[in-house]
């Protein structure tokens, strides 16, 4: 009799396998029960996208990085309602990479650029050496584009054949992006994937592979931020805006040189005046070259503790491109958390960033689905690291200058010190962190996140 593996049991009694396997779509909204009240106040539309599962139904293929899942989108509309004064909830979802699921299922693998697929170690030389000429992301196909990190409802630049709902609708488009120069269109309300543009398609010299997927808004005039990265002989950052108004993108500063290293940078800053884009070193291997031959990003990066963290000050407003620059100690970060202006006691201007930031890039191994799924194989690989561990920093960047300096930072080595002046290391400093919204650029006393430390429990309300 054949012997069968028994299954795992969830380690430390904390089964979330259920949680990494979202299938079930629901395309024609229906009515949630609500426990409670939902005051008409709250009317509106809510919208999620992430990762939904890992798995390929009728294949053994799975994903290897939660990063990777592939992306799934739900809706919830909250419809005010005169006669209670409450809302009803309609809800509806919808998977976004059909056809990548499909080719998954054919082929056993994923031919373009992942975040951290394994590769199979027996591919031939021959199969890497001609995937290095396949350009990644590449697909015009919206089934196959796998962009599900952060969702916008009327971006900036969107082309009008895309804007899948006419004049006067709230919304008329709905973006998804991910760390790669792809803008993927979702109709807002069946949430039928419907196309996908380039960064290079707003600007033409937007020509690099890489961006960010946490694009920052101008909340005042809609404008869109956001960086292109280029790989070759130097790193090229080009930050560029993309008007609310217009739908014209111009590039504000372009970044490079001998000492502008290649980085994974999953978000950035904006003040009232600046972009800040911080470059802590999660770098790439060979200046980026290294992805094209691992053909995903995790097997490409490597943390080196022995290179300082560059600050970039973009002026916003005025064209002076950077206009300061700082340095700190080595650390990893996902995500920031604000940025605002305050006056020094000499009467220049200095830049208060608060960010989330880990003594390494542990997190990303850490985010593998056979650590990160209760039953996995390897779950206590990082069980009580440190490594991972998150801190809640706030740096001052003092004195910012009004004088434009040159694009280029081949220049001058020597830079000032971006100052620690608040760090908290507590069981309660998590990472995805969110601010009420009316306090962007403005000074911030509060920021919610979420932990991954400790046990938490969520009740159930059952009949």
């Amino acid at each position: 009799m054949a012997h069968q593996e028994r299954p795992r049991a969830p380690f430390k009694d904390w089964p979330n396998d259920a949680g990494f396997e979202t299938t079930a779509e629901t395309r024609t909204p229906i009515e949630l029960q609500v426990v409670g009240s939902l005051p008409n106040q709250l009317a509106g539309t809510l919208y999620r996208i992430g990762p939904g599962t890992y798995k390929v139904k009728g294949s053994h293929f799975q994903l290897s990085h939660w990063f990777d899942g592939f992306s799934f989108v739900h809706r919830f509309e909250l419809v005010p309602q005169s006669t209670t004064g409450t809302c009803k909830v309609l809800y509806n979802s919808r998977g976004q990479v059909d056809a990548l699921v499909e080719e998954a299922r054919k082929s056993g693998t994923l031919k373009g650029m992942t975040f951290g697929q394994k590769r199979d170690p027996c591919e031939s030389i021959f199969r890497k050496v001609k995937s290095i000429f396949h350009p990644p992301f590449s697909s015009k196909d919206p089934g196959l584009v796998n962009a599900g990190v952060t969702l916008h409802a009327n971006a900036p630049g969107v082309p009008e054949i895309l804007r899948a709902r006419p004049d006067g609708a709230r919304f008329r488009s709905l973006t998804s992006l991910t760390d790669a120069n792809v803008l993927k269109h979702i109709d807002p309300e069946t949430l039928e994937p419907i196309g996908v543009t380039r960064q290079s398609d707003l600007h033409s010299d937007l020509k690099g592979p890489l961006s960010c997927a946490h694009a920052e808004f101008d909340t005042a005039t809609g404008d869109a931020y956001n960086y292109n990265l280029d790989i070759g002989r130097y790193a090229t950052y080009r930050i560029f805006r993309t008007s609310a108004q217009t739908g014209q993108t111009e590039i504000i500063a372009t970044i490079t040189g001998p000492d502008v290293k290649a980085a994974y940078l999953h978000s950035f800053f904006l003040s009232t005046n600046y972009v800040i884009l911080c470059i802590w070193p999660a770098l790439y291997g060979a200046g980026g070259l290294k992805l094209l031959w691992e053909r995903n990003i995790a097997d490409a990066l490597h943390f080196d503790h022995n290179v300082q963290a560059r600050w970039y000050v973009v002026d916003r407003l005025h064209g002076k491109g950077v206009v300061a620059t700082y340095v700190s100690p080595a650390f990893f970060c996902f995500h920031t958390v604000n940025a605002w202006q305050e006056t020094s006691h000499d009467g220049s201007t200095d830049v208060i960033c608060d960010i989330i930031q880990y003594p390494t890039d542990e997190m990303i191994q850490r985010a593998y689905y056979d650590t990160m799924v209760s039953t996995g194989p390897n779950v206590k690989r990082y069980y009580g690291s440190e490594l991972s561990r998150p801190s809640l920093v706030r740096y001052r960047l003092p004195s910012v200058s009004h004088r434009a300096t040159e694009e280029s930072t081949s220049g001058s080595t020597c830079h000032p010190e971006a100052e620690a002046i608040l760090r908290i290391d507590d069981d309660f400093v998590g990472d995805l962190p969110t601010i009420n919204p009316r306090f962007k650029t403005r000074k911030t006393r509060y920021v919610y996140n979420l932990v991954n430390q400790g046990k938490v429990s969520y009740p159930a309300h059952g009949n």
